[in-house]
């Protein structure tokens, strides 16, 4: 975890345009995919969009919904509800193979359930966090995974192509998601930055970074690199690679 000003993160950072080209296709075509919300959700929608305003980052005259601000901000966005630790809902247009709306209405604990040690080892942690996180604050972390495609949308119903023994360093992506947490009057604010990098790339440019990700990945538990969907060969593949 690190600080940092909050309104930086959702600032738009592709001067081309093609990130909002996306995230508007999806939210087009299949809404039902990006957008959900529970009942404490809507208010956190409302402040959500009083604090995009306060930042100068939208447009005043758009719909003010859901929807209308995931087509606004550059960035995906969950609304988490600090009073119950429950996810409130949000716009996910790029999901790391999860579902936003199975995930609605869950607390943290039912959400964090899947990854393995987590919420025994750092469950508490991440409650108290999310209660004295105090307005004005901004928190980024990062998290990352593997993938067999530089597509940004990964949500389960795609079935995109899996990693298996067969991969080349040109095939294999190492998925970085960025997180920025920000208190709202009714919970907190969790934007979501995908960043694909394909390993062949990361191999010759950041050679000190592929060198942590080969002992990550030579050193992890088996269940946790289930949960990254590596499976016993793929694994082994991409640290030969890497080596």
């Amino acid at each position: 975890m690190r600080r940092d000003a909050p309104e930086s993160f959702f600032d738009r950072q592709d001067t081309s345009g093609s990130l909002f080209q996306r995230r508007h296709h999806w939210l087009d075509t299949a809404p039902e995919l990006c957008l959900a919300s529970s009942k404490a959700g809507e208010p956190m929608v409302a402040e959500a969009w009083e604090q995009a305003l306060q930042w100068g980052q939208i447009d005043d005259q758009s719909q003010r919904d859901l929807k209308g601000l995931g087509r606004q901000w550059e960035v995906d966005f969950i609304l988490l509800d600090s009073a119950t630790f429950s996810l409130a809902g949000g716009c996910v247009c790029f999901p790391s193979s999860w579902n936003l709306q199975e995930s609605t209405g869950k607390t943290l604990a039912e959400v964090h359930g899947v990854v393995p040690h987590l919420t025994e080892q750092i469950g508490a942690k991440i409650d108290r966090f999310l209660q004295r996180l105090a307005p004005g604050q901004s928190f980024l972390r990062e998290n990352w995974g593997l993938t067999r495609t530089h597509h940004l949308n990964h949500h389960p119903a795609l079935n995109r192509p899996r990693l298996d023994a067969t991969v080349s360093a040109s095939e294999v992506f190492l998925r970085i998601e960025h997180q920025a947490f920000i208190r709202l009057p009714s919970g907190v604010l969790m934007g979501l930055r995908i960043e694909p990098v394909r390993l062949d790339r990361l191999m010759n440019q950041a050679p000190e970074t592929a060198q942590r990700l080969h002992r990550q990945l030579s050193t992890m538990p088996q269940d946790v690199a289930t949960y990254k969907s590596l499976s016993p060969e793929a694994r082994a593949r991409i640290v030969t690679l890497l080596a």
